[in-house]
């Protein structure tokens, strides 16, 4: 038995959305390994939101419709409830929440 308390950081990536890797982190690995986190970082897109914001669909090997390559704060503004709604789950595990916004258009 290891008597010396360990300090650091530990991070995993749950995977994608808070709706499915994070509760399968919670509800599955944490269980049954003992980890008790103290932190959520979600991390969202600029791109993701104006999608969640009602922008057009995103076709591979098409061009980017043009609401992703220019500013579009109407479209930010409407996904942001996705987002809020990420934020409200991983707060259900009992862990502070901190979200991360990468630029990416």
């Amino acid at each position: 038995m290891n008597t010396k308390e360990e300090s650091g950081f530990v991070i995993t990536e749950a995977g994608f959305g808070a709706d499915i890797g994070m509760e399968k982190f919670f509800d599955i690995k944490c269980r049954s390994s003992g980890l008790k986190p103290q932190c959520v970082v979600l991390v969202a897109t600029i791109k993701a939101l104006k999608m969640h914001g009602g922008g057009r669909e995103v076709i591979a090997g098409r061009p980017l419709p043009e609401e992703y390559e220019n500013e579009n704060i109407e479209l930010v503004q409407k996904g942001s409830c996705n987002l809020k709604k990420h934020i409200e789950n991983a707060k259900k595990f009992g862990v502070e929440v901190v979200v991360c916004v990468n630029q990416f258009r």
